[in-house]
This record gives C-alpha cells, structure tokens and sequence, in this order.
C-alpha cells in the first residue's frame, strides 16, 4: 500500500463529505481576490464586476456528485432579497454574506447597504465596511427613521430625475453613471435597505413597514433594493412577501411554513446555523464573510475585521454616503438667511427629515397654526421661533400681534411697536380678544361689497391680527374659552387678515381636538399643525398621526401634503 500511494490518478470519490464546515467569500467567489486599480479589491473574473450578482451559499448536488455556490441575481425582478429561518438559525449571517459578496464584485460607488440590525447586533461588525452607509439597532430610534427617509427620499428625487433627463430604465442609468454621462447624486447607483428582523420593525416601527413595502414595490426601476430577514414567512404580510422575490429559506421552526418544499424542508438538520434549502430544493450552507479560507465560525469576528480592512484598504475612494441626521439643536441664525422682497411672507421655522431642507410658514395662505406637546418639549420656543419670522415679514404697520400669555415664557418675544396686547390672566384675555373680534368682525363683506372687491380683497384696509396663544390648555378652561369671540370668525380668517397661533399641552389634547370648538374648526379647515413629544394614549390629533416620545424641537409637522418629521430652530428668550 506504502508502495501504490500517490501514484497515478486518485479513484473518483462518489460521496462528498457531509456540509459541515461553512465555506468563506473567497472559496465561493471562484477565483483569486486581486487589488485592480478604480475597483479596489475583487475577483479577476472581469464578467462579474457590476453584475448585480454574488455567492451567499454552497450547494450540495448529490446526484452530480459535486458542490456549486449559490449566486443571489438582484439585477432584475429578483432585486429584493428575504431570508427566512428560524432563531438562531443564521439569518444575520445570511445578510452579512450577502453583504461581502457584493463587496467583493462592486465598488462603493456602485453598491451601498443602509442596515437596520434588530437581529442581535452581528450586522454592526460591518459598520466601518466602504460599502456599509449606515447601521443602526432597535435603540436608535432617530436614525432608524432617518434611514428610512433618506431612502424614501431618494426614490423621489430620482423619480424626478428619470422624468427629466429622459432615462428609460435603469440599465441605462447604471451604464450613465459609470461612463459620466449621467450626473451622479449622493448615493452609490444601487441602494439596499437592510432589515434584519422584520417582526420587530412591524412591532416597534409600524408606521415604516408600509414605507419599505412601497420602497420594495417602486424601488427596482430606480436602483432600489429591500434585504428583509424573518423568523417564518407568515410575519411579512401579503403587499411585500410576493415583492421579495430572491428568496433564501433556513432551517424553519415548523416545516409546514415552508414557501418551497415542505417534506425537504423538515429534513434540514436542526441545531446546524445556516444550513437550509436552495431555491431548486437542495440543501445548502450559508458561507462565512471573511477572505482568509479559514472554514470556522467561531473566531468570525476575527474573519470579518480582516476582510473589512482588506477592503477597505485597497480602496482609495470616498465610502457610501453616510445617513445624516436631524440636529438635536438647531441653532436659530443656521436657519437660511433669506432676502426679504417685501412681498413674500413666507419665513422659514424648522427643517424637515427628508431632504434637511427649511420648512416655512405661509400665514397668508395657510392662516392658522397648532402646536401640541408634553413640558419640555419646546413649544414655547417655537412660538418664539415663529413670531420672530412675523416680525421680519411685516411692517408694524401691516400686522399686529396680541399674545396670550399666562406663564410669561413669551416675555421680550415681540417688540412693542409689533405688540397690540399682552395678556398674562383670564380677565386681561377676555377683554382683549373681546376687542380684538369685534374689530376683524367688522371686516365681513357686507351686501354693498362688488364682486371685484371680493377678488381682489379691497373691501377693507388695515393690518393683519396674529393672535399667538401659549398653554392653550389655561385659555380653554371649563370658566370659559378667551378666543370664544373667534369661533365664527376662524373658517373666514384668511379673507379679513386673521391668524390664530396656538400651543396646548398634551394632556386632554385628544379630547379637546374634538370637543373644543377653536381646534375643531382649525382642524376642519386643513391647517398645518406640530405633533411634538407625548404618548400614543392621546390618539390621532392631526391626519392619523400619533404622538411619540421625541427630543426637544423635534415633532411631526401634519399640512394638507402629508406628515414629515422636522427639527425647529432654538431661539432662546431673551434676558
């Protein structure tokens, strides 16, 4: 035997071993990993570079008697991924094969992933990835929905761009950007929004689900992907399960759940991390995100900081564009310094989550204004904020402002030439707002008034009135309400110079949008509102959005185009 050993050619082995040990990206990737110039570190083979493809798996042929990695295709109908196992069952690990697969065949010009880990944290390990835009957990819930909204964004601002510069599809915009004839945003050509754990974005995120599912529905013909990870099918509903068409199934907790074979899919072996089912129906093995051919799982964390700095350090370009943030303090004077013309009264208060763009205030077409919030949460100083916008868009002499007041937190917000009332108690209150309706009162058309007039609005000449309210809660009070004498005159405000500002307190808010006649009449005439911190317990108070707990300055601005989250600029009293 001693003598016959290795000489000539070994029989054929009919069996291959069992799939016990996971293979790493640059087993499956077939071919050896070189530093090419303008690509950074990839496979020499030039047919899979920007192809929208990459190994995430081994599957076993039996019958064939050989192994083949499993190649996922995002290039076409397939472009939204799902990857559905039971706990512990190597989902995560799913996702961060898929991740380095593609980073190994594309630059970070061209692929970008933006994760939300709500699978333990293993997704995090990529973070410092050229790749990578953004990680972030359950905890962070501030750049969770900022995540969300860039890419929400995004979709918009290309769905503009297609229209304009007349491109067909994206084939063509990939081919644009990587030639220059096509200027390039942002964001790398492909963008994949990562969710590692669907049910808990279902549980604690509700309203993005319906965001993603429209992301998954539009997204392909503009470059963007939906990676989605489950414990079973069943947790995604019907509008986004029939989207995810890549589709990669581990070990399941019940059999019977299974989307391709039952019978196959109970002989999985349990306790096995990333083994499961190929689309064809043969049993497979998650490969490992590292480079170093070292076929282990358990010093991955080793494995995938070399291949993280592998990369990264044969890459000399700029990484995938970061996920910027809403400030937690947005200074007054970073608003934009705008040029007043005399003529636009629009002035800008806040920004907003979608673009970090400042969002205005129009009193002449949008005439009232409601803010709630819990203590603390800053509506006072957007009050401040917002009368200060009034008073550099008009002259004392075309508007007036008459503050309701109680708690003097408004003290110095206006000067004296602009103020026409300060009313700090219920009887100062009463009997300003009393003279202050019936003067707007006599501004309604009477039967003398002609038709060109109406148009033109030149029955009346004076300044316009802003009523501003703070703790609107101390205002509307079972003694009575001090804007009552306002109740029949809130729908017409826009013709006869009226405005009402007013900030209340969350406690009662859900009540009292309904129940007081001033908010119901507001909120009838679709005038914007700011839902800032507090508790769902209250309900829908504008459109069908509920309060959350939010950082000072930070709430829900609800007009007639729909719900956005913005940041108000601090503008602190004065001394």
């Amino acid at each position: 035997v001693d003598r016959l050993r290795g000489k000539g050619w070994p029989a054929h082995q009919v069996w291959l071993p069992p799939l016990d040990d996971p293979p790493t990206m640059d087993q499956l990737i077939g071919g050896e990993l070189q530093v090419i110039e303008g690509r950074g570190l990839t496979v020499a083979n030039p047919r899979t570079h920007g192809s929208l493809q990459a190994p995430v798996a081994l599957v076993d042929r039996p019958r064939q008697q050989r192994r083949d990695p499993m190649w996922v295709d995002v290039s076409g109908a397939g472009g939204n991924v799902a990857i559905v196992g039971g706990p512990q069952s190597g989902k995560s690990m799913g996702v961060r094969a898929l991740i380095a697969g593609m980073a190994l065949t594309h630059t970070p010009q061209e692929v970008g992933f933006y994760c939300l880990d709500f699978g333990g944290g293993a997704i995090g390990s990529l973070r410092d990835l050229a790749h990578v835009g953004s990680v972030c957990s359950r905890l962070d819930v501030d750049k969770v929905r900022r995540t969300v909204a860039e890419i929400t964004s995004l979709l918009q601002n290309r769905e503009i761009a297609f229209g304009e510069q007349g491109i067909d599809g994206m084939p063509t915009y990939r081919r644009g950007r990587r030639d220059g004839t096509i200027p390039a945003d942002r964001f790398p050509t492909d963008v994949f929004l990562v969710v590692d754990g669907w049910m808990t974005l279902r549980q604690e995120f509700e309203e993005m689900e319906s965001q993603i599912t429209n992301l998954a529905a539009r997204g392909l013909g503009f470059g963007i992907h939906v990676v989605a990870t489950s414990n079973k099918w069943s947790e995604f509903r019907i509008g986004i399960r029939d989207l995810l068409q890549s589709r990669i199934e581990l070990k399941l907790g019940d059999a019977f759940e299974s989307e391709l074979n039952r019978k196959l899919a109970a002989l999985v072996p349990a306790g096995r991390p990333g083994r499961g089912l190929s689309p064809d129906g043969l049993h497979m093995l998650i490969g490992l995100p590292r480079i170093d051919s070292v076929e282990s799982a358990e010093d991955i964390s080793d494995g995938v900081k070399h291949f993280v700095a592998s990369v990264n350090g044969a890459w000399p370009g700029p990484h995938a564009a970061p996920v910027r943030l809403l400030p937690d303090n947005l200074p007054f004077h970073e608003l934009p310094a705008v040029v007043w013309d005399g003529q636009d009264r629009r002035f800008p208060w806040a920004i907003d989550e979608l673009e970090l763009s400042p969002v205005w205030m129009s009193p002449m077409t949008e005439p009232h204004f409601v803010i709630y919030g819990a203590p603390e949460c800053g509506k006072s100083t957007v009050l401040r904020t917002m009368l200060a916008g009034i008073v550099s868009r008009f002259n004392p002499s075309e508007a007036r402002i008459a503050l309701l007041d109680y708690r003097r937190s408004l003290l110095g917000a206006v000067p004296d030439e602009h103020l026409i009332g300060y009313a700090a108690s219920q009887t100062a209150a009463t009997d300003l707002m009393k003279n202050c309706a019936d003067a707007v009162r006599s501004r309604l058309p009477g039967p003398d008034v002609t038709q060109q007039q109406l148009r033109d609005r030149s029955w009346w000449k004076g300044m316009d009135l802003f009523i501003v309210v703070d703790d609107y809660e101390l205002v509307a009070t079972s003694m009575g309400n001090a804007l009552q004498p306002f109740y029949d005159l809130v729908s017409q405000a826009g013709d006869i110079g009226l405005h009402i500002i007013v900030a209340r307190g969350m406690g009662g808010a859900g009540r009292a949008a309904f129940s007081d006649q001033i908010l119901a009449r507001m909120k009838d005439g679709a005038n914007p509102g700011l839902i800032m911190s507090g508790t769902k317990d209250e309900g829908a108070l504008l459109g069908n959005v509920k309060p959350s707990p939010l950082p000072p300055g930070r709430g829900t601005l609800v007009t007639r185009g729909g719900a956005v989250l913005v940041q108000a600029a601090n503008l602190p009293p004065k001394e």
